[in-house]
C-alpha cells in the first residue's frame, strides 16, 4: 500500500470524469474530484522524483482551480 497517492489520484480522477461527463446539476463537483486527483498525482510524482508528472499535475491544478472558480462563483 505504498502507492496510496496514486490510488487516491486514480479513484478521484475517475469519479471526477464521470461527474463531468454526466452533465447534470452536480457535475460541477467533478472539478473538486479532479483537484484532489491532480494534487494526489503531484505528490506521487514528488515521491518518485518524476518531474514530468509533477509538471503535468501542477498545470491540472491551475486548470481545475479555474474550472472551480467559473462553476462555483
Amino acid at each position: 500500500m505504498n502507492n496510496i497517492w496514486g490510488w487516491v489520484g486514480t479513484i478521484t480522477g475517475i469519479t471526477g470524469g464521470i461527474l463531468v461527463a454526466l452533465n447534470f446539476e452536480y457535475s460541477k463537483f467533478g472539478y473538486i474530484f479532479f483537484m484532489i486527483s491532480a494534487v494526489s498525482w503531484a505528490v506521487q510524482g514528488l515521491k518518485n522524483d518524476d518531474k514530468s508528472l509533477v509538471l503535468l499535475n501542477t498545470v491540472f491544478i491551475c486548470v481545475n482551480a479555474l474550472g472551480m472558480y467559473r462553476w462555483f462563483y
